[in-house]
């Protein structure tokens, strides 16, 4: 058992240490070896020597915060809705909701695309940030939690003359903060590792994240090996921070989740 995941361990570890060793030459990716003879920190010097580099984080750390706060906010907003409110046709969207997490991104791009070039959002924070909002994953996994919370604590309120939103505010928001957490994780890493659609509307290279900065790197003709895998393990420092400091309420989440479903 212990060997079985030591091994499973390492084979997942195994190209993240392979890309930080090969930060860490001055040779080329071809020539890799475990315990190069030619340990250099130039590559980190020069990224961090890069004046865009700042503007890649800084729109990294911009761009996940305010996804994952607005999706946080509307996927509660609407898990609660499906979970304790009665309305004609409630089952039926949810399940249509449900049935669009079964179609790949690409095969909605091209009119998402075409929406938010209509908007005049074509490299513009908003052009990041509105398209990602929509999160069934996040919808789905609230309404399983909330479904869990007795009704009577609702009717009490309501009895006490509280709205929906009092209700939402003072009642369901305290007692999802644990799956809020784990959503919070999912939706800052899927933002912080998402390329395709800030390739897209990134158009100027002020507005790229780091993701497309890292990809921008190289060139047809300028192979900068060094240079990316520098900056690609520079990238996993903030989601290993991350991971860290609410690794007890992601488990938490993921635990109470579970023995709800």
């Amino acid at each position: 058992m212990h060997t079985t995941a030591a091994v499973t361990s390492f084979l997942f570890a195994a190209p993240v240490l392979i890309v930080l060793v090969a930060s860490l030459k001055s040779s080329t990716f071809l020539d890799f070896s475990w315990a190069p003879q030619d340990w250099t920190l130039r590559n980190y010097r020069e990224v961090l020597g890069d004046p865009l580099f700042p503007r890649y984080v800084a729109n990294s750390f911009l761009v996940g915060g305010v996804v994952t706060g607005l999706t946080v906010l509307v996927d509660l907003l609407a898990a609660y809705a499906f979970a304790k409110l009665r309305f004609v046709g409630r089952d039926k969207i949810f399940a249509l909701l449900l049935a669009t997490m079964m179609l790949p991104f690409s095969a909605t791009l091209v009119p998402v695309y075409l929406i938010v070039a209509k908007l005049g959002m074509v490299d513009t924070y908003p052009g990041m940030v509105v398209p990602a909002l929509a999160a069934p994953f996040g919808v789905f996994l609230l309404r399983q939690f909330i479904r869990g919370i007795p009704d009577s604590l609702l009717e009490s309120a309501r009895i006490d003359g509280a709205s929906e939103l009092r209700i939402f505010a003072s009642v369901i928001l305290p007692l999802c903060r644990q799956p809020m957490a784990v959503l919070a994780i999912f939706t800052f890493v899927g933002s912080w590792n998402s390329f395709l659609w800030p390739l897209l509307i990134a158009q100027s290279p002020e507005m790229r994240t780091l993701t497309v900065g890292i990809a921008t790197t190289n060139t047809q003709f300028t192979q900068n090996i060094g240079g990316t895998t520098a900056v690609a393990v520079l990238s996993l420092l903030p989601m290993a921070v991350l991971f860290l400091a609410f690794q007890r309420y992601f488990i938490r989440g993921v635990l109470a989740g579970a023995l709800k479903a």
